[in-house]
């Protein structure tokens, strides 16, 4: 009863989104296609991303036609060329929202005016229907966070002159636009120093119904995108960034949303409305966790372009006054002889106030996924259930991992070649000693067990039905030491890796009640 209330609030919201947009036609997800193109490729022209067609709009403004491997089909990209031109041009990621295409910035949102005295060059992908994420159409899988962080990049570093330094690389979106740029900022915290978010729903949990109605626009079916609440809530909270807020420490990060209505107006914009709660308990749950930002919850305001026009604006011209600083104080800096990294306590990766990872410096990561990087770390996690994930307290020294299964884990080069090191690992069984050598570009490799887990059930039912989370609080912490008395050999040798124990699972409370403001 309860789902059947949520699923119409939801619908309500859904369609007087579309009836406000019904003079534009159709869903752009539902209307696009490559005809023109013809048959999409196959075979080995299918296995890797390529250009099937571009075209000049202004000066500034290309348009590409690009087949995605990781989608299956050609999707839409456009791009505008810095206002400021640049020999080596920063990079802002601007995503459209559910209902709207790779079009909609450049035709309703004035992004090519606003940006007319920018240094940013400017990419705006599809999205589809606006899920950014994993989903199941038929026996297809549309995977665009696959395409949107590692296919986009990839097509700018064949065709443009960028900067993919962290500071230098920033997401920004509307409506769930805005969630896939806080979402993959969250997933990959090491790659990028800003996220703005306008209007955009950043916890799906609270927001089951209108992740799911967008998901099934694209064609999935229902309760399919992250799966059950309640049986896969470790899947919802790998891909909320209100669950993963823990991982946006340091980056600048920028919310704003709409009140739902207007000074002369009495009708309320629901989905507005959501979207401002949102924010609300997004910008409470960073400040419990002590994490900078700003959020700016504006008195009036719908949800439609009118609005999402001016914040772009607002940002940008924070963007501008950020820089006009930044080239100052340096300037100032270099006159007085000082760094201004270790004066004003900045990160080497970008990051303000953060560690300098880059060198070995401590950080702590969650995921939800069984393979990722994160500043140069790679971990593999062998499990039976999906689980999050915490790399705690990473450094040289080493790390923990919370959860159960096995892992794998490669540093990165930031041990002496060849020299030995003391691998321990520490855990419910207690603890396991390894020697190993670091391999010629100072890297440790190795392999271990995290705590016990029960085995999955082979009838699931409600007897066995809490089999899914035993362990998964359990820490376990692996320590690297430089071994005594020893000195690298003429010739690093190469040494099988062998155990050490990595994984963690740390649940953020999605319960949480809201507390604080922003700064």
């Amino acid at each position: 009863m309860r789902r059947s209330i949520l699923f119409a609030v939801g619908a309500r919201a859904i369609r007087s989104l579309t009836a406000a947009r019904s003079h534009r036609g159709r869903f752009p997800t539902l209307d696009q296609n490559s005809s023109f193109l013809g048959p999409e490729p196959r075979g080995k022209d299918a296995r890797k991303w390529h250009i099937r067609d571009k075209r000049k709009l202004s000066n500034r403004l290309r348009e590409f036609f690009i087949y995605s491997p990781a989608l299956g089909r050609t999707v839409g990209v456009r791009v505008l060329l810095p206002g400021i031109p640049q020999e080596v041009s920063p990079v802002i990621h601007l995503y459209h929202g559910g209902g709207d295409d790779f079009r909609s910035w450049t035709d309703f949102g004035a992004a090519e005016e606003l940006t007319l005295d920018s240094p940013y060059l400017v990419v705006m992908p599809d999205a589809g229907a606006g899920t950014y994420s994993r989903v199941a159409v038929g026996s297809a899988v549309h995977d665009w966070p696959t395409f949107h962080t590692k296919e986009i990049p990839e097509f700018l570093r064949k065709n443009y002159s960028v900067d993919f330094a962290p500071e230098n690389q920033l997401l920004a979106g509307l409506s769930m636009g805005g969630y896939g740029a806080m979402k993959y900022a969250a997933w990959h915290p090491d790659r990028y120093s800003w996220a703005a978010a306008f209007s955009s729903p950043l916890d799906p949990l609270a927001a089951i119904p209108a992740f799911d109605i967008i998901a099934m626009r694209e064609g999935a079916k229902s309760m399919t995108l992250f799966g059950d609440p309640v049986a896969d809530r470790s899947e919802w909270i790998a891909n909320s960034p209100y669950g993963l807020a823990e991982n946006l420490q340091g980056l600048n990060l920028w919310l704003s949303a709409g009140s739902g209505s207007l000074e002369e107006s009495k009708d309320r914009d629901l989905l507005e409305s959501m979207v401002n709660q949102q924010g609300e308990r997004f910008s409470a749950r960073l400040n419990a966790l002590g994490i900078r930002h700003s959020w700016f919850p504006r008195t009036t305001g719908l949800h439609n372009w009118t609005s999402w026009e001016r914040e772009l604006g607002a940002w940008l011209k924070t963007l501008r006054r950020q820089r006009d600083y930044a080239s100052s104080d340096n300037r100032s800096a270099e006159r007085r002889g000082a760094n201004l990294d270790d004066r004003r306590g900045n990160s080497s990766d970008g990051r303000r106030g953060g560690p300098r990872v880059a060198d070995g410096g401590e950080f702590s990561y969650l995921t939800g996924h069984a393979l990722f990087d994160i500043h140069g770390w790679r971990v593999e996690i062998s499990r039976r259930r999906a689980q999050i994930v915490c790399f705690g307290s990473v450094s040289t020294a080493g790390f923990s991992l919370t959860g159960t299964g096995s892992f794998r884990v490669r540093t990165p080069g930031l041990y002496e070649p060849g020299r030995r090191y003391d691998i321990s690992v520490v855990g419910l069984t207690g603890t396991n000693d390894y020697p190993q050598r670091a391999d010629k570009k100072g890297r440790l490799t190795f392999t271990g067990r995290l705590a016990a887990a029960m085995h999955d059930p082979i009838i699931p039912g409600k007897r066995t039905q809490h089999f899914t989370t035993v362990g998964q609080s359990e820490v376990t912490t692996v320590r690297i030491a430089s071994a005594p008395d020893d000195s690298p050999p003429a010739r690093p040798q190469r040494s099988s890796p062998r155990g050490a124990d990595c994984r963690g699972a740390s649940r953020p409370d999605a319960s949480r009640p809201d507390a604080g403001r922003s700064d």
